[in-house]
C-alpha cells in the first residue's frame, strides 16, 4: 500500500532523501512475501489533512522495466507438454 511517488520514496521537508537506500528497503519488503505480493497506490488519499494526488512510484515502475529484459534475455519460452502428450513406458 502506497506505492506512491513521495511516498516510495519518502521525501520529507528539510530532509536529503537517500533513493538507494529507499530502494533498498523497497526491494528488501518486497523479498518478505511468502506466497503473494500485491503492490498498490491509490490515485487520491488524504495525508495529514490534505488531498493529495501522486503518480505511481518510479521504483514500480523499475521492477516491470527490469522483469521485461529479464525475459528478453531467458529467450523464448519452451513448450511444456501436456501431461496427455506424455508417453507411459511399458516394461514388457
Amino acid at each position: 500500500v502506497g506505492c506512491e511517488e513521495g511516498l516510495l520514496p519518502w521525501y520529507a521537508q528539510g530532509r536529503e532523501t537517500d533513493i538507494e537506500e529507499e530502494r533498498r528497503l523497497f526491494y528488501v519488503g518486497m523479498t518478505r512475501a511468502k506466497r503473494k505480493l500485491i503492490l498498490t497506490h491509490a490515485r487520491k488519499r488524504f495525508l495529514f489533512g490534505k488531498e493529495m494526488h501522486n503518480d505511481r512510484s518510479h521504483f514500480v515502475d523499475d521492477i516491470e522495466t527490469a522483469l521485461l529484459e529479464a525475459r528478453k534475455m531467458q529467450g523464448p519460452k519452451k513448450k511444456r507438454k501436456k501431461k496427455d502428450d506424455f508417453e507411459q513406458l511399458s516394461l514388457f
